[in-house]
C-alpha cells in the first residue's frame, strides 16, 4: 500500500500459523505506530504498538489461531495504522489475508495445499471487453470474477497488463488467484507485431517497485511475471536484475520471467509456463500434454542443444521440470455467436454495438444461412463444448502440469472471434457452469478411454484417475458406474465402496472392467461414473462411445472399385462422370492430393476438382482453421446404420480427420446434405493486418462457407452422391469407417437415396474443370492448422505462407 503522503505500507503474512510482519517506510523519522487488526467473523481484535526513531521500521505480530484466505473461503483482515511522527500524525486503513504460497515441484500449493491451476486470461485487448453493463468499476469486476468461479476457475493471469487496485479489492475479497505481467502502462500489446518480433519492451525499476509496494498487501496477488513469450531471455542481464529487485522487495510470491519460450530449467523461476503446442488432444495427438517433444521448439543456447542432426539420424533431449509447469494459452477454441442476442443485449445496456455484428448478420443473410442459423449456432458450441471437455479432462490427466491459462472465459467485443465460455457481458450462452465444472471443479473424475469408437463385445479396461484439488477433508465415498444407452437401457453396472478420497492431487482409483455389448449395426453409449457421499454426489462425470457392429473385411481400394447392377463407387472423377452419362446410381469418394496443394505446391492440376479444405478433427484455434462443428441428418444416418446425433461428434473423429471438405459455395445447384460443416466465421489475423494482406472487412470467400462432407444431387438422368469423409481406415479394420462404408452401401441401394435437386452433367462436368484450375490456398493461420505437423508456426512458416498467398497460381 503506498498512502497519499507516499508512505509504504507492507504486511508480510505469508504465513499459516499467524506470524506476520508489518514495515511502514516514511518519508520522514517515525516516532511511534499503532496497528490495530480485526476479523468480522469471529470480531476478535488485536492492537500492537511500536516505537521507533528511523524511516523505516519493521516489526513482527501474531494472530492465534488465523482464518486464512484462500480461493474457497478468502478470509480478510481489517488493518487500522497509526503513523506518529514528530509534527503530526498519518492513519492508514485496508485489509490483508493470512495465506503462503509455495511449490511442491509439480503444484503451487495455497496454505501448504496443492491446488491445479484452472486458470484463465484476460488484459490484452483481444481477450478482455469494456464493461459493456455500464457498472461500476468494482463490479464489473465482480461479476466477472463470481462467473469465473461458478465455472470452476481459481485463477486468473493479466497478459501483459498490471490491473487497477480496484481489480484487486475485489479479488480479495471474492478469492482468486492473480498472474501480473510487468509492462508500462503505455506499451500496449501488439499481438501481431509480437509474434514476428518477440518485443521485449522490460519495464523500469521505478515503476517495478511502485507495483510492488502498490499491490503488496493483497492476498490474491500470486505471480509477478515480466512479459508474454519474450524469447532469448537468457542473454539479457536486465531479467536477472529485476529479478533481484522483486525478491528483495516481495520474497513472498512466485518469479517468472517469461509466460511461454523461456529455456528448460532456467535459474530464478519459481513456476515455468510454456506452449504444448497447436495441437488437439486427440487422435495422434491424444498425450501431447505429456509430450516434451513439443517444447524442443523453444531452443536453448549452443552449450545445451535440445536437438541436433546426426548422420542419417536425430537426437532430441528428454526434458523435466523441477518447479509447477502451466500449460499456456490452452483451449482457445471459437464457435459461432448469437449475433441478434449480442445486438439486443448492446441495445439494452446502452453501450456501443462493435462493427461486426451488422457485417455478420449481412453475410448470413447474403450466404442463405438466416432460416437455419440458430441450429448451426447450436451445433457449433456443442463442438467447442465438447472438444473444451477433451482437453480440460487431457490436461488434468497430465502428470506433467500443474495447471493451465485458458484463452479465455469471456469473450472479447473487438473482435468477431468468440472462444469465451461467457460472451462479453459476463454472460451465460450455450455452456451451464454446472456442464462446465464436470470437467473443471476442484474434484474431476477421469476415464482414460484411448478411443471412443469401438467393435461390440470388445473388453474395455478403463482406469478411472480423479483429479482432486478441494479443500475439503473428506476421507471416503462410494464409486458407482453405469453404461447405458440414449433410451436408458443399462448395459453395465456396478459399485465400489469406500473408496479413498483424501489425498490431493491426481492418482487412480479403480479399473473398471467391461465388456461392450454386441449390436446390430451402431450405437452409442454413456459411460457415467460417480463418487457418491451418501444421497450428495461428490463428483461424477460421463463419456459417449459408440459401438459398432464387426463387418467383413473389404480394403479402401476394393471399396472405391465396388460396381453392382446400376450401383458404383468410386474414387475416380472421370469414371464418376461416365456412370452418371449412363444414369447410373454414383458414389463418389473423393480424396484427392489437390486438396492438400500446400504441402506440394508444384503439383499438376488435376482435370476435376471441387473446391474443397483439408480438413482435421480439431476444433478452430482462434483463426487457425476452419472446423466449427457440423449438423447431420440423423434420421437417415441411424435407418441404415450409422448411428448420429443431430450435431456432428467425436463419432466423425475418424472419418472427418484428414479428409476433403467440400466448398458448396457458388456450386450450380442446391444439394441434399447429410453431413454438413460449419465454417469459422472469422477473419484471419493476418489478413486483416495492415502490414500484411490489410483486409479488414469480413471475406466472404473465406468465411462461413458452406461446407458438406457428405450430400447428393441428380445429374441428368444419373444420381450423385459425393462423399468426403476418409475411409482409409477400411485398410486398418477401423470400425466407424467400416460402419459408414456399409452405410454408403445400403442408402445407395434405398428408395430414400432420391436426390430432388440437381443439375445437368456439362454444367458439372464444366464446374469441376473450372475448379481444377487452382488450388484452393487457405490463409496463413489455416494453412498451419491443416498441415497438423509442428507444435506451434515458426519464422520461416510465415514468410513461406505469405510468399504462397501473393505468388501467381500455377
Amino acid at each position: 500500500m503506498i498512502t497519499s503522503k507516499g508512505t509504504v505500507i507492507k504486511i508480510n503474512a505469508n504465513d499459516v500459523s499467524g506470524k506476520g510482519k508489518l514495515t511502514v517506510i516514511a518519508e520522514k523519522p517515525i516516532q511511534k505506530i499503532v496497528f490495530g487488526v480485526a476479523e468480522e467473523t469471529t470480531q476478535r481484535s488485536s492492537v500492537f504498538t511500536y516505537t521507533c526513531d528511523r524511516t523505516k521500521f519493521e516489526g513482527g505480530f501474531i494472530v492465534k489461531e488465523p482464518l486464512l484466505w484462500n480461493v474457497s473461503t478468502p478470509h480478510l483482515y481489517t488493518y487500522a495504522l497509526r503513523i506518529v511522527y514528530e509534527d503530526e500524525e498519518e492513519i492508514a486503513e485496508g485489509k490483508f489475508g493470512f495465506r503462503s504460497i509455495s511449490t511442491n515441484g509439480k503444484e503451487i500449493c495455497i496454505n501448504e495445499t496443492p491446488v491445479f491451476i484452472r486458470g484463465f486470461i484476460r488484459g490484452a485487448t483481444a481477450h478482455d471487453h469494456d464493461n459493456n453493463c455500464g457498472l461500476s468499476e468494482e463490479e464489473f469486476y465482480r461479476k466477472n470474477i463470481r462467473q469465473a468461479k461458478r465455472f470452476g476457475f481459481n485463477f486468473v493471469r493479466f497478459h501483459s497488463v498490471v490491473p487497477s487496485e480496484t481489480y484487486f479489492k475485489v479479488a480479495d475479497e471474492e478469492g482468486i488467484l492473480v498472474h501480473i505481467e510487468l509492462r508500462m502502462p503505455d506499451d500496449i500489446y501488439n499481438n501481431l507485431r509480437e509474434m514476428t518480433t518477440t518485443g521485449n519492451m522490460l519495464v523500469s525499476d521505478e515503476y517495478l517497485v511502485e507495483v510492488i509496494h502498490r499491490l503488496y498487501n493483497h492476498p490474491s496477488l500470486c505471480v509477478y511475471c515480466i512479459g508474454n513469450e519474450i524469447r532469448h531471455l537468457a542473454a539479457n542481464e536486465r531479467v536477472e536484475e529485476i529479478f533481484k529487485i522483486i525478491r528483495k522487495e516481495d520474497d513472498t510470491r512466485l518469479f517468472l520471467d517469461t509466460c511461454a519460450w523461456g529455456e528448460n530449467n532456467r535459474a530464478n523461476v519459481d513456476i515455468d509456463v510454456q506452449h504444448l503446442s497447436y495441437y488437439f488432444p486427440f487422435n495422434s495427438h491424444a498425450n501431447m500434454y505429456e509430450d516434451t517433444e513439443n517444447l524442443l521448439v523453444v531452443g536453448t543456447d549452443a552449450k545445451q542443444p535440445l536437438y541436433s542432426e546426426g548422420e542419417s539420424s536425430s537426437v532430441s533431449r528428454e526434458l523435466f521440470f523441477n518447479v509447477p509447469l502451466i500449460a499456456h494459452e490452452v483451449c482457445h477454441y471459437t464457435a459461432l455467436r448469437d449475433y441478434k442476442a449480442l445486438k439486443a443485449k448492446f441495445k439494452k445496456y446502452g453501450a456501443k454495438e462493435p462493427w461486426w455484428i451488422d457485417e455478420e448478420l449481412k453475410m448470413i443473410e447474403t450466404k442463405g444461412y438466416t432460416a437455419r442459423y440458430d441450429e448451426m449456432y447450436q451445433a457449433s458450441k456443442y463442438f467447442q463444448r465438447e472438444c473444451w471437455k477433451t482437453a480440460f479432462e487431457a490436461m488434468r490427466r497430465s502428470k506433467l502440469l500443474g495447471g493451465f491459462h485458458f484463452l479465455q472465459f469471456a469473450d472479447t467485443d473487438v473482435y468477431e472471434n468468440s472462444n469465451g465460455v461467457v460472451d462479453c457481458f459476463d454472460e451465460e450462452t450455450a455452456t451451464s457452469p454446472e456442464e462446465f465444472k464436470l470437467f473443471n471443479g476442484d474434484r474431476v473424475l477421469l476415464a482414460e478411454l484411448n478411443s471412443r469408437l469401438f467393435f461390440d463385445g470388445t473388453e474395455l479396461c478403463v482406469p478411472i484417475q480423479f483429479s482432486n484439488c478441494g479443500e475439503d477433508k473428506d476421507k471416503k465415498a462410494d464409486f458407482q458406474y453405469v453404461l447405458m444407452d440414449a433410451n436408458g437401457e443399462c448395459y453395465a453396472k456396478g459399485d465400489l465402496k469406500n473408496v479413498d478420497v483424501s489425498r490431493k492431487g491426481l492418482y487412480t482409483i479403480c479399473k473398471l472392467r467391461l465388456q461392450l455389448p454386441k449390436v446390430v449395426d451402431s450405437k452409442e453409449l454413456s459411460l457415467q461414473v460417480a463418487l457418491m457421499k451418501g444421497e450428495e454426489t461428490y463428483a461424477r462425470n460421463a463419456w459417449r462411445i459408440w459401438v459398432y457392429a464387426r463387418r467383413e473385411r473389404i480394403s479402401y481400394q476394393d471399396f472405391v472399385r465396388y460396381e453392382k447392377g446400376d450401383i458404383i463407387i468410386t474414387n475416380d472423377v472421370e469414371k464418376a462422370l461416365l456412370a452418371l452419362n449412363e444414369g447410373k446410381k454414383v458414389c463418389l469418394v473423393y480424396r484427392q492430393a489437390w486438396t492438400r496443394h500446400v504441402i506440394q505446391k508444384d503439383m499438376q492440376n488435376p482435370e476435376y476438382a471441387f473446391h474443397a479444405s483439408w480438413n482435421r478433427f480439431k476444433p478452430v484455434i482462434w483463426d487457425r482453421g476452419t472446423n466449427y462443428g457440423g449438423i447431420c441428418n440423423a434420421e437417415l444416418l441411424n435407418k441404415y446404420g450409422f448411428s448420429s446425433g443431430r450435431f456432428y461428434d467425436f463419432n466423425f473423429g475418424t472419418l472427418s480427420e484428414d479428409c476433403d471438405k467440400i466448398n458448396l459455395d457458388g456450386f450450380p445447384c442446391e444439394t441434399e446434405n447429410l453431413i454438413s460443416g460449419i465454417d469459422k466465421s472469422c477473419r484471419d489475423r493476418f489478413d486483416a493486418y495492415k502490414d500484411c494482406f490489410n483486409l479488414p472487412e469480413l471475406m466472404y470467400d473465406r468465411t462461413l462457407r458452406d461446407f458438406s462432407y457428405l450430400f447428393s444431387l441428380k445429374v441428368g438422368t444419373g444420381k450423385l452422391l459425393v462423399c468426403g469423409l476418409n475411409l482409409t481406415g477400411l485398410d486398418r479394420e477401423e470400425p466407424s469407417t467400416q460402419c459408414m462404408a456399409e452405410f454408403l452401401l445400403r442408402y445407395l441401394s434405398s428408395e430414400d437415396f432420391a436426390p430432388q435437386t440437381g443439375t445437368d452433367l456439362s454444367t458439372l462436368t464444366e464446374y469441376l474443370r473450372e475448379c481444377a484450375k487452382t488450388p484452393v490456398k487457405e490463409r496463413m493461420m489455416t494453412q498451419f492448422w491443416a498441415m497438423d505437423d509442428t507444435p506451434v508456426e515458426s519464422k520461416q512458416f510465415w514468410k513461406d505462407s505469405k510468399a504462397y498467398l501473393i505468388e501467381e497460381s500455377k
